[in-house]
C-alpha cells in the first residue's frame, strides 16, 4: 500500500466523498435509474445535479490536499485508488437493469 493510500484510508476526507457518491447512487435508485441511463439521463434532478457537483469538489480539493501535503501522486493515482471503492458502492446500491423487460405485466392472478 503506497504512504497516500495508507493516508487516505484514515481521512475524513476520503470517507466524505464516498458518503456523497453513495448518496447520489440512492438517489438514482429512488428515480428509478438504469445504468445505461447514466450516459444520458432521462431527467436531471436538482439533488442529483448538486450531489454530483459537491462529489467532483471534494475529487478535486482531496487531490489537491494530498498533492499539497506533499506526498508524490498524481490525480489519475487518487482516481485509480478510489474507482474500486465507488464500484463496490455501485455493487450495494445497484441501478434498475434497463435491458430487461418484465415478464409479469401485472394484469394476470396469480
Amino acid at each position: 500500500m503506497k504512504p497516500f493510500q495508507k493516508y487516505l484510508n484514515n481521512s475524513p476526507f476520503l470517507n466524505e466523498l464516498l458518503e456523497t457518491y453513495l448518496e447520489l447512487r440512492r438517489h438514482l435508485q429512488d428515480l428509478g435509474f438504469s445504468e445505461s441511463e447514466l450516459d444520458n439521463p432521462p431527467q436531471y434532478t436538482f439533488k442529483m445535479m448538486s450531489l454530483q457537483e459537491k462529489f467532483q469538489n471534494q475529487f478535486n480539493s482531496l487531490t489537491r490536499f494530498i498533492i499539497d501535503y506533499g506526498f508524490d501522486v498524481t490525480k489519475e493515482e487518487v482516481q485509480d485508488y478510489i474507482m474500486p471503492l465507488l464500484l463496490k458502492i455501485n455493487e450495494l446500491t445497484p441501478l434498475r437493469d434497463g435491458d430487461t423487460e418484465r415478464r409479469d405485466k401485472g394484469d394476470e392472478d396469480s
